[in-house]
């Protein structure tokens, strides 16, 4: 009989993230359910109570998703006191999302120290946590105290069902001579370092080089300020979620992460798996998370963060040698299949859950 994974909280089943571990479960034999806390999730075990999920067959394990700290405590109350396990993947740490990241509070403040007490709290109360990054493992049993031996990397994967490679467009020449196309897609979060981007662009507007700029956010506004009256640069119209590789494959080469915060260092983004995916290469900043290999990989230029002149020497480096963009392309592919795809990330998923004790069979095929 397949084993049960309950995801649990107020939270997006059709985020990115989320949509990847739903599918590795039922790849890997599992049957997906979901239980969507509607009130307070501080208070989900009881509303979990009222609304008769300890009536069903118990899952064999709970999930709680990404940025879900909120929902924690009430699903490892809820599970544990009927024997099941459960496993956090948080993605983020809210502490380190206020004051290292938006830098809004200081670590010496009484609200700061009650967060990082709250959440030392919140992430060592599940059975395991599982983060996208190496770093992030570090980060949290530094931070938090969290035991290694309860952790692990689990890379953030991506839809290979949407995000593949598709044909190059006739205009996306091998030619010098034409509009090279770079492209940033994303939330336009501070981790991004979307100016630096910017002033990259007007470094070379007169370079026959075209930034363009796809996504939405709360620095959204901020960016097009700074960008006002930069010749060689777009925003470009929002558009549907599946419809984001044709954008990607349009271009030439796709940008990353940039910002100079502490947590900037320790991501890989989601559009580094997007557009390595659609078999773009793409500049990046330098995040010991990635595996060794990306050091000899000719589809990722690292940069230093923050560093607008690096962003646009790479983009350069690229163009000049854009007689060998098919290698480029092919590398970019080849290195996602190896060290990314979802294959990869499906493996790390079954030591986490034999680590749990829940190893299961893999579905034939798989």
């Amino acid at each position: 009989m397949a084993k049960k994974v309950l995801f649990w909280g107020r939270f997006d089943p059709g985020y990115s993230r989320n949509r990847v571990a739903a599918a590795l479960f039922r790849e890997l034999g599992w049957e997906v359910d979901y239980f969507l806390v509607k009130w307070f999730p501080r208070f989900g075990d009881v509303e979990a109570a009222l609304r008769g999920l300890g009536r069903k067959p118990l899952p064999d394990l709970v999930w709680v998703p990404v940025c879900r700290q909120r929902d924690i405590l009430a699903a490892c109350r809820w599970a544990h006191a009927r024997g099941v396990k459960v496993l956090f993947d948080p993605m983020i740490s809210a502490w380190d999302k206020k004051v290292l990241e938006q830098r809004k509070w200081k670590a010496e403040e009484a609200r700061a120290r009650k967060l990082h007490a709250l959440e030392t709290r919140m992430m060592n109360a599940p059975d395991f946590v599982t983060w996208d990054t190496s770093c992030h493992v570090d980060f949290c049993a530094d931070q938090f105290g969290v035991p290694r031996t309860r952790m692990r990397a689990l890379l953030t994967g991506t839809d290979e069902t949407v995000f593949r490679p598709m044909e190059t467009p006739a205009e996306l020449t091998a030619d010098p001579s034409r509009t090279f196309r770079v492209l940033y897609h994303g939330a336009y979060l501070p981790l991004h370092g979307t100016e630096h981007i910017v002033e990259a662009a007007r470094m070379t507007q007169d370079e026959g080089i075209q930034w363009d700029f796809l996504g939405w956010g709360a620095y959204k506004a901020e960016t097009e300020a700074k960008a006002a009256g930069i010749r060689n640069v777009r925003f470009l119209d929002k558009v549907p979620y599946v419809d984001v590789p044709k954008v990607l494959c349009s271009h030439d080469v796709v940008l990353g992460v940039f910002g100079t915060t502490a947590k900037a260092a320790r991501v890989i983004g989601n559009k580094v798996f997007e557009c390595m995916a659609c078999a773009r290469p793409t500049v990046n900043e330098f995040c010991t998370g990635y595996p060794p290999e990306a050091a000899s990989c000719r589809s990722i230029k690292f940069v230093p963060p923050g560093d607008a002149q690096a962003i646009a020497d790479a983009v350069r480096a690229y163009r000049a040698d854009w007689n060998h963009r098919d290698a480029y392309f092919a590398e970019a592919r080849a290195f996602f299949e190896r060290h990314l795809s979802m294959q990869v990330v499906r493996g790390q998923l079954r030591g986490i859950l034999e680590d749990l004790g829940l190893g299961d069979e893999e579905v034939p095929g798989t």
